[in-house]
């Protein structure tokens, strides 16, 4: 299956940043394939000089491949030393097939970059339980299932966010998706409690890009 690139220049994602300070967070979409930019310049570009505070990456998409293909071993570098996170889409539409979100992948690349910060957006859905086990093992890995909370079998999701991986799922609406407000209303129904959900609303988000 052959995706089309939706494009949003970065520079439109730091004005909205600016416009909203405190509000809206950016991350740089980059193409690891380096044809709209070369990745590792615009990594930089993105955060020293547009102030975006990490990159979005999709693997699978740009090549049916995992997230531990050595090609993109240069970026997670350069995030590494810029000292930002990289959120990777992963989930049931990331590439051609769902073998591109097996956690098996994010467990070799946490292994060789544990000082990364790597955000899983989709949760690996619908692998739940092996992305568990590797965010158990892994304190650099935070899962945002999103709409996939909402899944069969999401419940796992917040077991794990009400016991040892609280600090590590992270709240996504998947917004255009889910309507914004709808996906907030719903979760607050779901089973979390009540410092669990604090941390999964906006907690565990600011641990990772270090605000306030």
């Amino acid at each position: 299956r052959k995706f089309n690139a939706a494009f949003i220049r970065n520079e439109r994602i730091a004005e909205l940043q600016d416009q909203y300070p405190g509000r809206i967070i950016g991350l740089a979409g980059i193409d690891p394939t380096n044809t709209i930019h070369n990745a590792v310049k615009e990594t930089e570009r993105a955060v020293r000089t547009l102030g975006l505070k990490g990159i979005f990456l999709e693997p699978g998409r740009a090549w049916g491949v995992g997230p531990d293909d050595e090609r993109l071993f240069p970026i997670y570098e350069k995030c590494l030393e810029l000292k930002v996170p990289v959120s990777i889409m992963s989930g049931p539409y990331a590439g051609p097939d769902i073998e591109v979100s097996n956690p098996l992948y994010i467990d070799r690349l946490a292994t060789r970059y544990p000082e990364l910060k790597i955000i899983l957006g989709h949760g690996c859905y619908p692998f739940i339980q092996e992305i568990l086990g590797v965010a158990f093992k892994h304190p650099n890995v935070f899962v945002s299932p999103d709409m996939y909370i909402f899944a069969p079998g999401g419940g796992a999701y917040v077991e794990a966010a009400n016991s040892t991986l609280r600090e590590q799922i992270v709240y996504g609406s998947a917004y255009p998706l889910r309507p914004v407000i709808q996906t907030v209303e719903d979760t607050r129904k779901l089973p979390f409690d009540s410092a669990a959900l604090g941390d999964y609303f906006a907690g565990n988000s600011k641990r990772i890009f270090g605000l306030d």
